[in-house]
């Protein structure tokens, strides 16, 4: 029943704001097209003109969506120019999977097999699917205006038990007492400036995000509008809140790629604020030390979750060097309050935890991935493992307890929601780490060289060891779908749990192949069959988790095809293992205690022979075709505002 609701409201909410797109691209017809945001060129779009795009008709967006554009991976050819993806990206993982499917089916005597169809909705998905959308009656807050005292009070505290208590560069009571400000001059929004009225606007809209009770989008657009050029000429450090709460907004409701524009914003206000530099700082008083220094911790962070993510986004260059990431800084945070609760210095102890990891992150892609430079870059084998246990012992020193999510209940994952983000991250880094390894290892064994000795054991151990983590991560997210559905949202934490359960499926159908082409399966520490039975899972999950997402379900539905393509391909006489891995007599196979036993806290593109088999599933498709929740064949409709792609 709770799904079920769930799903009704996601249904008013869609079409709430379609209504409202249309009431306002009705009274604005005759915009000029130069206010149109492009998403395609390289340069940073202004918020401004976010805004008036946001305006337009839902059908024109989504036609210039560069999310919906992303989704051009599953496109063979891609109908348009996708965009630059890095080696640590999930695309480049999928090409990685794809090329060696390829060799497989080409060690195979059975080439001519039943192609992969497109298949339509069903009579089933087309009873599920809605006739039209209820539809709701305009109130007084459409254009965003400040509300009354009840609900901007209810609101702001709404924020700070759910978002806001991971957003520790925000302070609560200073936004109460704005808000008190306000009610007592009675005269709504008029006497605040911009950028106070900037970071109210988001933190309402991050409100009612995770309340649904009442439609965000005239608070978002309010603050795309308020951000505008003369706002970021002469920024303050509620600019640099705003903005910051901006960028996780559009990620948190699926709007990942028109982040980029607030992120530039914030990281080019930030260095001319100066939070970046600790020698600034020494004029300044205790508590405002503390808030820059919280800041400069929260761009960094976020630098590295736009840009290092091989588990969710397009892992491009990012825009703050290694040099300016200081330790030092993070250390100056301490609670803004003398008489802070146990509550403040948790949440500090959290933060900074983060962007320890996020340190490693930057490690990460620096030494493995070449900063992202190259599309397919990836080191020998001997290179990859020595840097794997070596940025494997930095994040241990991360780690600071175990914790058993088997045991809880559902209160007490908000009871202890640093340890759960704590271990969302840190998961998060151990699927950057092991990636490149795993993808590697998996060439050399599909390909026509096969290697052995003590790197291959090495590299194996590790990989069993990775293996058993994905294991556990997808234990903690299933728990917290079934037990808690709405922690993810509460915490900020959705955009990067959906697209790790993109890495997840990948890399266990990359262990699935492997362990076909392994001499003795077990060398990994599960069965071919237990894997199996794991990608199963894990595609469920990422069915459920990622919602109306379409790249999600674009995803799901194109593995779960490669699935059954190889299982039908080679269901008579197994997998061609000429080429497989060949142990030597008396050698001992890998083993050893996993890196994640318990979770702690603290190349070219795709392979020819399955072209056509891409092809039949989405070659033929327009994007007006994707964005049709018919054809795709799930329950909900899919939003115009969706992220739509492991970007």
């Amino acid at each position: 029943m709770e799904r079920q609701d769930e799903r009704r409201a996601n249904l008013v909410l869609v079409s709430r704001v379609r209504e409202l797109e249309a009431r306002l691209a009705a009274l604005s017809p005759g915009g000029s097209d130069a206010s149109r945001v492009s998403t395609q060129d390289g340069a940073a779009p202004s918020l401004g003109s976010q805004s008036d795009a946001a305006s337009r008709e839902t059908s024109r967006a989504a036609e210039s969506s560069a999310d919906a554009i992303a989704t051009g991976l599953f496109d063979q050819p891609p109908a348009v120019d996708i965009g630059y993806f890095g080696s640590s990206s999930n695309h480049a993982f999928f090409w990685s999977l794809s090329s060696s499917i390829e060799r497989m089916s080409c060690r195979t005597n059975r080439r001519q097999c039943e192609p992969l169809t497109r298949h339509g909705p069903t009579a089933e998905d087309q009873a599920r699917h809605p006739e039209s959308l209820p539809g709701r009656t305009a109130s007084h807050l459409d254009d965003g205006e400040f509300p009354g005292s009840d609900a901007a009070n209810g609101w702001t505290r709404r924020f700070f038990a759910t978002v806001g208590a991971v957003f520790p560069y925000v302070d609560e009571s200073l936004v109460l007492h704005d808000v008190e400000c306000i009610q007592a001059q009675r005269k709504g929004w008029l006497p605040v400036k911009p950028s106070t009225q900037a970071l109210l606007s988001i933190i309402f809209a991050y409100a009612l995000h995770t309340m649904q009770d009442g439609s965000p989008e005239p608070y978002y657009r309010q603050t795309l509008r308020l951000l505008d050029d003369k706002a970021i000429s002469l920024p303050t450090t509620e600019t640099l809140q705003a903005l910051l709460l901006l960028a996780s907004f559009q990620q948190n409701t699926q709007r990942s790629m028109e982040s980029w524009a607030p992120h530039y914003v914030a990281v080019r206000v930030a260095y001319q604020l100066g939070v970046h530099a600790p020698a600034s700082y020494d004029s300044l008083g205790p508590w405002e030390t503390q808030l820059r220094s919280r800041l400069w911790c929260a761009v960094v962070n976020q630098d590295r979750r736009v840009y290092y993510r091989s588990i969710a986004c397009l892992a491009r260059p990012c825009l703050i060097p290694p040099q300016h990431v200081r330790m030092e800084i993070s250390d100056l945070m301490r609670p803004l309050q003398s008489s802070a609760a146990l509550h403040t210095d948790q949440k500090l102890l959290f933060f900074h935890h983060l962007y320890s990891i996020h340190e490693i992150l930057g490690e990460i892609v620096d030494l493995i991935y070449s900063s992202n430079i190259n599309t397919s870059y990836r080191p020998s084998l001997t290179d990859l493992v020595t840097k794997t246990i070596c940025l494997s012992t930095k994040l241990e020193y991360v780690i600071t307890a175990n914790a058993d999510f088997s045991t809880w209940m559902p209160a007490d994952f908000d009871a202890e929601r640093y340890t759960v983000l704590l271990s969302i991250f840190y998961c998060r880094a151990m699927m950057l780490l092991h990636g490149s390894l795993l993808m590697t290892v998996l060439e050399q064994v599909t390909g026509s060289d096969a290697f052995v000795g003590v790197l291959v054991d090495t590299a194996l151990s590790m990989l069993r060891s990775y293996l058993r983590a994905l294991s556990e991560w997808l234990r903690l997210i299933d728990g917290l779908l079934g037990h808690q559905p709405s922690f993810l949202k509460c915490n900020a934490a959705w955009w990067t749990s959906n697209y790790m359960m993109l890495s997840t499926c990948i890399h266990i159908f990359a262990f699935w192949l492997l362990s076909k082409n392994l001499d003795s399966s077990p060398i990994l520490g599960m069965p071919s069959n237990d894997i199996e039975a794991l990608l199963k899972r894990g595609l469920e999950t990422l069915k459920r988790l990622g919602g109306s997402s379409i790249m999600s379900r674009k995803a799901h539905r194109c593995l779960h095809r490669y699935l059954q393509f190889l299982n039908a391909h080679h269901e008579d006489g197994g997998f061609e293992t000429e080429h497989s891995l060949r142990r030597p007599v008396g050698s001992i196979a890998p083993g050893g205690s996993g890196v994640l036993a318990d979770i702690r806290v603290g190349n070219d593109a795709g392979a020819d022979s399955l072209s056509s088999c891409i092809d039949d599933v989405f070659g033929r498709l327009s994007q007006d075709d994707l964005m049709s929740s018919g054809f795709l064949g799930f329950d909900q409709p899919i939003s115009d505002f969706d992220a739509v792609g492991f970007i």
